[in-house]
């Protein structure tokens, strides 16, 4: 099998990947762009494992396969769309998606795994990923509006026989007709996207499977059985393809040669059907904060948020984008972006949550540790004293401008007060 490379990509805007690549030069890794996203890398030297990186850890890179990232880019949502992720967790795709919508566009990540529930809302905030909200359930099972969203993906459970490089054990488990569940599970799947998809909108269906019955045979069902036309893929630059199955057009297979995972892609638009309805809005639970009268003693710019509202669930302090609460009904459970916790009235950043942080040029002296050497970052994750002179509260944590999160201050020095990174 063709040997996988170990790719990443850069988590921010354009603006900030020079700023992302100096962290990981100054310790010492080695990379080159890869040719089908300008924010997406490959690992040409790497002096310990990337993910122990301080640019991983505090979440402004993602180790994800190559070909994985072709889904979202493929689906191609464009600045300010709203889109649907139906099977999200770990969140590769997601935050991928949260990227490429900005701050003004909305993700809704919906994972039926408890387990893969957490892991998912865990990773997005590592990526301060605030435009987008998690909903703990089957997506078939899923009480929203016919025609909901212009933009979906489709990532279903599947054999995974693209990754038996990494993997080997899944051509044994996913063998002969043990496959059978899988396809009647992405068929249901397939069905309710459809049915969500409004009229002209695009539906990106994607696996990690050369699996025929998984790939070629669910596009031709789908395209026999459900209000779809096909909607052709151009090849991206830097694969190899496959010649598709069952005289298939404008689908693609990553295959072997392309040093990624195996992948299979199509894309659909939906013919007619009605759009989404208004939804009446969301009876919340929670309380509604006023930014404006929230006691702080954080550098905090809640103007950085995107539309939106922000409440307090028992002293958690969730965004809830304002996409999120026109779309959902009331009574479905979600969860929006978590921003911090408030005690005794005052609220308190999560140390990891760039999206609230200031611009650098508006803080005044001392609310700010401006890292210029990795081993100032290494020195407050491991505890050890970093001086920062008079003061108490958060400050605003920067690698040479490059924001990264909220530090403590206590006893005339910076203390990270985050879980270990």
């Amino acid at each position: 099998m063709g040997h996988s490379l170990r790719s990443f990509r850069l988590v921010g805007g354009a603006a900030e990947a020079g700023g992302i690549e100096d962290l990981l030069r100054a310790q010492g890794f080695a990379f080159e762009p890869e040719p089908f996203w300008s924010l997406a890398r490959r690992l040409t030297g790497e002096p310990f494992p990337l993910g122990g990186s301080l640019a991983a850890r505090f979440g402004r890179v993602y180790i994800q396969d190559r070909s994985s990232m072709l889904p979202p880019l493929l689906l191609a949502p464009p600045p300010g769309a709203v889109v649907l992720d139906m099977c999200a967790s770990p969140g590769s795709k997601t935050g991928l998606l949260s990227q490429m919508v900005g701050s003004q566009g909305f993700v809704l990540a919906v994972e039926a795994s408890a387990d893969r529930l957490a892991t998912l809302r865990a990773n997005l905030r590592r990526m301060g990923a605030a435009n987008t909200a998690t909903i703990g359930l089957s997506s078939e099972r899923l009480p929203l509006a016919e025609g909901s969203f212009d933009h979906i993906l489709l990532d279903p459970p599947c054999s995974g026989w693209g990754t038996a490089e990494r993997n080997p054990k899944v051509l044994e488990l996913w063998s002969g007709d043990k496959t059978a569940p899988l396809v009647r599970l992405q068929r249901v799947l397939l069905a309710k996207a459809a049915a969500l998809l409004a009229p002209g909108g695009r539906l990106l269906y994607s696996t990690c499977t050369t699996n025929v019955e998984e790939n070629e045979e669910q596009t031709a069902w789908a395209l026999s059985e459900l209000d779809l036309e096909p909607a052709p893929l151009s090849p991206p630059p830097g694969f190899v393809f496959d010649a598709p199955l069952l005289g298939l057009d404008g689908v693609l297979r990553v295959a072997e040669e392309s040093q990624g995972q195996g992948f299979y892609l199509a894309a659909f638009t939906r013919r007619g059907g009605g759009r989404a309805a208004a939804s009446e809005r969301a009876a919340l639970p929670g309380k509604r904060l006023n930014p404006a009268r929230l006691a702080t003693e954080a550098p905090v710019d809640w103007e950085a948020l995107p539309p939106g509202q922000i409440h307090d669930f028992n002293g958690k302090v969730y965004f809830l984008h304002e996409r999120a609460l026109e779309l959902l009904p009331q009574g479905l459970r979600w969860q929006g972006f978590a921003l911090g916790k408030t005690a005794a009235g005052v609220f308190r950043p999560d140390p990891l949550c760039r999206p609230l942080l200031p611009s650098l040029a508006s803080l005044p002296v001392g609310r700010v540790f401006d890292a210029q050497e990795p081993a100032e970052l290494e020195a407050l994750l491991s505890g050890q004293a970093v001086p920062c002179g008079e003061g108490k509260g958060p400050a605003a944590l920067y690698y040479r401008g490059l924001s990264l999160g909220f530090v403590g201050r206590k006893g005339g020095r910076f203390l990270w007060t985050g879980a270990g990174l």
